[in-house]
């Protein structure tokens, strides 16, 4: 049995941040380091995390501009910064050689900082990463207003609002799997409106900087730990092509698809996405 059955909210100053993160299991066992998507938070794992917390120390990082973890002040949201937070928490907290497991956005971040810092990774697994852009990625990209001001933040009436919005937008996710996430990703603010916890500058600097995701196959070539790259089998963002093209690019590097599932994997489809990383875990 575990120490910690549910997750425990903890704190941590790096680079003069206050980096959140969810710690669950017991620290005696073998580290497992989760890295969210872009706009995303670190309970986004948690259903992954609990199912994992009798046998690895989880530890599920919000990551900076995200969550409950602290804006960048200069609004540094490079990829570079971001590793570098990443790699500084992994030493801080004496978890070197840990498994990184990260989702789209934190996918990249997790190969950036195995390639970079191969003394404190031992085994990757990258979730529904494009290390080019989709036919989906470039359409988005188009629809972006052409712009030099920062983006307006929504705002919503009601917590059913956003629900309904993601429905839509994540028809293959379950409801109490969007609810939960959601419900994390917001707060509400003294005039009864919801927002998103997320700092708009993530938004903007992106915008800013439309080439800032670079070239992730050169990463991938210098990763030389065991790496599973999971696709949800319906995902928009990540193409068969692709991912055969990452695969080829990685030295020791495998791919396994998820049915039912599109870009949000863990999610989607919970049950084949614990089963299948959990067994490469183990080996």
């Amino acid at each position: 049995m575990s120490m910690t059955p549910f997750g425990q909210d903890k704190f941590i100053a790096i680079n003069g941040l206050q980096l959140h993160y969810v710690e669950w299991g017991t620290p005696s066992n073998p580290a497992l380091v989760l890295l969210h998507g872009f706009q995303s938070n670190a309970h986004t794992w948690d259903t992954f995390s609990h199912a994992m917390a009798d046998t690895y120390h989880v530890l599920a990082l919000d990551q900076r501009g995200h969550g409950d973890t602290s804006w960048a002040p200069d609004s540094n949201y490079a990829a570079e910064a971001s590793v570098g937070d990443i790699v500084s928490f992994i030493t801080a907290l004496s978890l070197a050689p840990t498994v990184v497991i990260g989702h789209s956005m934190g996918g990249r971040h997790a190969a950036m900082v195995a390639a970079d810092h191969p003394d404190k990774v031992r085994k990757v697994v990258i979730v529904d990463t494009a290390a080019e852009p989709s036919p989906a990625m470039l359409a988005m990209r188009t629809q972006q207003p052409a712009t030099a001001a920062p983006p307006q933040p929504e705002t919503f009436d009601t917590f059913e609002e956003v629900v309904a919005n993601g429905i839509k937008q994540y028809p293959l996710t379950p409801e109490a799997e969007l609810r939960h996430a959601n419900y994390h990703n917001l707060y509400r603010g003294a005039d009864g409106k919801w927002r998103w916890r997320w700092d708009i500058n993530l938004l903007h600097w992106r915008r800013q900087h439309p080439g800032v995701q670079g070239d992730l196959y050169t990463y991938l070539r210098r990763i030389q730990c065991p790496t599973l790259l999971i696709r949800g089998q319906r995902s928009p963002l990540l193409t068969p092509e692709v991912a055969q093209k990452m695969i080829q690019a990685l030295p020791n590097g495998r791919t396994v698809e998820i049915a039912n599932a599109a870009h949000t994997v863990n999610a989607d489809n919970a049950r084949e996405f614990n089963t299948v990383a959990a067994a490469f875990l183990k080996e």
